[in-house]
């Protein structure tokens, strides 16, 4: 009886756990094909993503997005156009493409780049 319960506890737990908990990572979403797929135009530096050749955008390293806060990387994840009117990058927060706090998930993969 006690182990059914204590069963019963557990599920209950998990059942309540925030969402955010089991969603993917700034490192998943970067390189899925449904969510960011930021890996289809930008390279990552040694470990932080798969080998990829893609240049349409700049490669991404820690020194490259030295001078960028995360409002401003938030920004340009959100919309771009609005920093760089002839961008060919997608508005991943005006198209819904990402949802806010994968936005910030993203945000916080970027800065922790090496």
């Amino acid at each position: 009886m006690r182990a059914a319960l204590r069963l019963l506890a557990i599920a209950g737990a998990l059942a309540s756990a925030p969402v955010s908990a089991q969603a993917p990572d700034g490192r998943a979403l970067f390189i899925r094909p449904d969510k960011g797929n930021c890996i289809a135009c930008h390279q990552l530096p040694g470990a932080a993503g798969p080998a990829t050749k893609a240049d349409i955008g700049p490669p991404l390293d820690g020194a490259r997005l030295k001078g960028w806060d995360s409002e401003k990387l938030r920004a340009l994840l959100e919309d771009p156009a609005r920093m760089v009117p002839d961008t060919v990058k997608p508005p991943y927060g005006r198209h819904r493409i990402l949802e806010a706090a994968e936005i910030d998930r993203l945000v916080e993969f970027l800065r922790a780049l090496p």
